[in-house]
């Protein structure tokens, strides 16, 4: 094992299950400095109020000891010293989500977070093919066509997602979920990576009321505040700035 990565504890599923249900966990993230794939899980961890640190990155030296290869992956330690492995950021971000309250009440209000979960999603894969690996004199024009031929169809059917559930800011409930918080993630990283030149990216206030109410909404609370006003956020700005040449 990599001298700096954590050694989860080795045991049957049913005891690192029981061990997984800790509310009181520490947790260590190992994913490079930019946001990518590691933005959700480290909001998810920021809004959750537990305890969490980034492990420094000594990719080629690390790469053979990660489950699948590739990062990020997380290293939870439960309050009985158990040490867990997660992998995959998906896998990450739904168990982080269904560990402190996120993920719905009931597996009718899972489902309808997962529909959410993975319209944005799509939405997401399209911008990062299309835009951030697009040559650099093809991105404005590949932008462009994004905000008019991707995009007004998302925020239609959102709006109206969101105006079914009382237009409160929430797309289940009356609480943020992991809805709310990856869709806030995608409209904030798609205004932050605009390349120069191309047009407004029509998401705001006046033009999308709902779906800027669910960005206000999760941005303002108090622990992704802090989280958005750090040094470490900033640096994650801008390594994701500087890796993709924005």
């Amino acid at each position: 094992m990599a001298a700096s990565l954590p050694v989860p504890t080795q045991a049957d599923t049913t005891t690192l299950g029981h061990a997984a249900a800790s509310t009181n966990s520490t947790f260590k993230i190992l994913y490079f400095g930019l946001h990518g794939r590691g933005e959700l899980t480290r909001t998810l961890l920021a809004y959750s109020g537990a305890k969490w640190e980034e492990l420094p990155v000594d990719w080629p030296n690390q790469k053979e000891h990660t489950p699948f290869k590739c990062l990020p992956v997380v290293y939870e330690t439960t309050q009985d010293g158990t040490i867990l492995e997660l992998a995959e950021s998906q896998a990450i971000e739904r168990y982080l989500a269904n560990k402190y309250g996120l993920y719905g009440k009931n597996a009718y209000e899972t489902h309808k977070i997962e529909q959410i979960f993975s319209s944005a999603d799509g939405v997401a894969q399209a911008f990062s093919q299309k835009i951030i690996g697009a040559a650099q004199d093809k991105r404005v024009e590949e932008a462009n066509k994004l905000y008019v031929e991707v995009l007004p169809k998302f925020i239609g059917i959102h709006e109206g997602l969101l105006a079914k559930n009382g237009s409160s800011g929430h797309y289940v409930g009356n609480s943020i979920t992991l809805a709310d918080i990856k869709v806030a993630n995608l409209i904030d990283r798609l205004l932050f990576l605009r390349p120069n030149g191309a047009d407004e990216v029509p998401f705001s206030a006046a033009k999308t009321p709902n779906l800027w109410k669910v960005l206000e909404k999760v941005n303002s609370h108090p622990s992704l505040a802090v989280w958005k006003k750090s040094d470490r956020y900033q640096e994650l700005n801008a390594g994701t700035k500087s890796l993709f040449k924005f």
